[in-house]
């Protein structure tokens, strides 16, 4: 088998697809550091620990969690990511407007891509929560209808050019939720259109406080220190569970963690610096 092969065999791609996660898609959050700058916080040394304690100790709180009820806690996970994913993407101004294309959005994502290829993951929620997965599904499955009812909704609401951009990015997403396999499909999207953007977004809110360097300089150590400490966390599972269930519960458990203390940042205390929400 040749190398070109091997890449496209299915165990390759969804690897190449948790790395990208990592290494792509991971580093948007680390830009966190950046925005604590940006509020003055990492200014003052007192300022800056609190910060860092905060931020640690709410992700150790969601894994602690995670252990003690998976899969109450991936179900919550699943839901304010859908929230977080769909307002980074939304173009809404009205606020009950921008809510309900947040879920139309966000919905496509997450209750689009697990629909899509049901089968497959299930096999990824099991290795994630390690119990039965009846609840998770429930909860997709009304999902899956609240999102095309938004969707409907958003088409009315939006206005004719709006509309379009619309129309084409859910078909663009759909066609590569189905076609694709659903860790290669979130990769995509996520390391591609949910992190691009977040990226864009941050350079527009902070190049009036901060500079380049030191943006990139914040993201680079919480980009290190995450992943160093999900190498560790990674070394001690994969040698009691395996690899990929090792590298999919670091992932994705991580992904939860992070996605919390992330939320609060972006969706709340910057939501409630600004006019309107301005990163993703």
């Amino acid at each position: 088998m040749t190398f070109l092969a091997s890449l496209i065999e299915p165990e390759a791609l969804n690897l190449i697809a948790l790395l990208g996660v990592v290494f792509i898609g991971l580093p948007h959050g680390a830009m966190d550091g950046a925005l604590a700058a940006h509020f003055g916080w990492l200014n003052r040394p007192s300022k800056a620990v609190l910060f860092l304690l905060s931020y640690i100790g709410l992700a150790l709180l969601v894994v602690g969690s995670w252990m003690v009820a998976p899969v109450l806690i991936f179900v919550g996970f699943l839901g304010i990511s859908l929230l977080h994913f769909g307002r980074g993407d939304s173009t809404s101004n009205d606020a009950g407007q921008e809510r309900i294309e947040s879920v139309a959005r966000g919905g496509l994502v997450i209750a689009g891509i697990s629909q899509a290829h049901r089968t497959e993951v299930n096999e990824v929620f099991l290795t994630l929560v390690g119990s039965s997965t009846t609840m998770i599904w429930v909860f997709l499955d009304i999902m899956l209808v609240i999102t095309l009812f938004s969707m409907m909704e958003v088409l009315v609401f939006k206005q004719r050019k709006e509309r379009l951009g619309f129309v084409v990015e859910m078909i663009l997403l759909s066609t590569l939720f189905i076609l694709a396999a659903p860790l290669v499909g979130f990769a995509i999207y996520f390391c591609f259109v949910h992190s691009f953007r977040h990226f864009s977004n941050m350079k527009t809110t902070l190049s009036p406080t901060i500079s380049k360097f030191r943006v990139t300089q914040t993201t680079l150590v919480f980009s290190l220190l995450t992943w160093g400490a999900g190498l560790l966390v990674f070394s001690q599972q994969s040698a009691s569970i395996g690899f990929e269930p090792a590298l999919l519960r670091v992932v994705f458990i991580g992904l939860a963690a992070l996605t919390v203390p992330h939320m609060i940042l972006i969706d709340g205390i910057l939501e409630h610096e600004s006019p309107r929400k301005t990163l993703a």
